[in-house]
């Protein structure tokens, strides 16, 4: 029967599989990611895998969190493999797997709300990075502003200590963080959607102006927002991709990452709480991401 991946079987895969040959169990996350999919996993947490690889300072990990019920499909192949999982970068036909190590957490925040808020809270947590997609940012169609009578919107503005979106979860975690220690936090959307960190600080402004007026102050003065572009087709993991990495690689994961040999990641160096050394690791800092976006 074939291996299942786990931190105690990534000495039985074979020698030609990179896999992390860092300490794990050193490895602290300062960063928390909301939207953990397969772009992510193809993408910032590569990254931050390379950095890790080569070194560099193991505080700056991922937490992830899902904020749908069906998330739990991913929290539980996640946790069944100690948070490792399979990226395969397909060349032609050819098809090259390594591990990624730099995911050591995963919260299913509806099942542990307050979870949830309190990491996304933390003083531990420095940089909170998101891909939700275009939709998540509840734009309204006809002004292009923040849609306030969006359901979930609506329901977050009416339960605040109860959230179940986007907006309400990080409102709630950062009226916390402004009562327990007021440290400074980054938050970085990676969605591929133009200014994107601006369409976050408008949003999130917006969202948290109507719950109160101080703490929108607050966020304005103690929180960055860089815009990013980022680049990498991830295709979704289907049955037959499942069983590619078990046929040809030899162990079985419940949740591989399969996707082309480029990326990139151009980020906006406008971080309040420090950041880790990406540009180390390939990604490439600048004051003005729109001209890349339009190229």
């Amino acid at each position: 029967m074939p291996t299942s991946l786990s931190s105690a079987s990534l000495s039985e895969l074979p020698s030609s599989i990179q896999r992390p040959h860092y300490d794990r169990s050193a490895v602290r996350p300062g960063i928390v990611h909301i939207g953990v999919g397969g772009f992510f996993r193809a993408h910032q947490a590569v990254y931050a895998d390379d950095l890790l690889a080569s070194g560099h300072d193991p505080r700056w990990g991922y937490c992830g969190i899902g904020l749908l019920a069906s998330d739990a499909r991913m929290r539980d192949a996640l946790k069944s493999q100690d948070h490792l999982y399979t990226l395969v970068e397909r060349n032609g036909t050819a098809n090259r797997a390594r591990i990624i190590g730099s995911m050591v957490d995963y919260i299913l925040a509806p099942e542990t709300p307050a979870l949830a808020i309190e990491t996304l809270a933390s003083a531990e947590t420095k940089i909170i990075s998101l891909t939700i997609t275009e939709g998540g940012y509840h734009i309204n169609q006809t002004t292009g502003g923040f849609d306030l009578d969006h359901p979930s919107v609506r329901y977050d503005l009416a339960n605040p200590n109860q959230p179940k979106g986007i907006f309400g979860y990080l409102t709630a975690s950062l009226a916390l963080r402004k009562a327990t220690h007021a440290s400074p936090v980054t938050l970085m959307s990676c969605d591929n959607i133009q200014g994107n960190g601006d369409l976050l600080k408008r949003h999130l402004l917006a969202f948290a102006g109507q719950h109160n007026a101080q703490l929108a102050a607050w966020i304005s003065q103690n929180c960055s927002f860089p815009n990013s572009m980022v680049d990498r087709i991830t295709p979704g993991t289907s049955e037959a991709d499942r069983a590619m990495v078990t046929t040809e690689f030899g162990f079985v994961d419940q949740w591989p990452v399969m996707t082309e040999t480029f990326y990139q990641w151009v980020l906006e160096d406008h971080f309040v709480a420090g950041r880790p050394e990406w540009e180390k690791v390939g990604v490439q800092f600048t004051h003005d991401v729109a001209a890349y976006e339009k190229n």
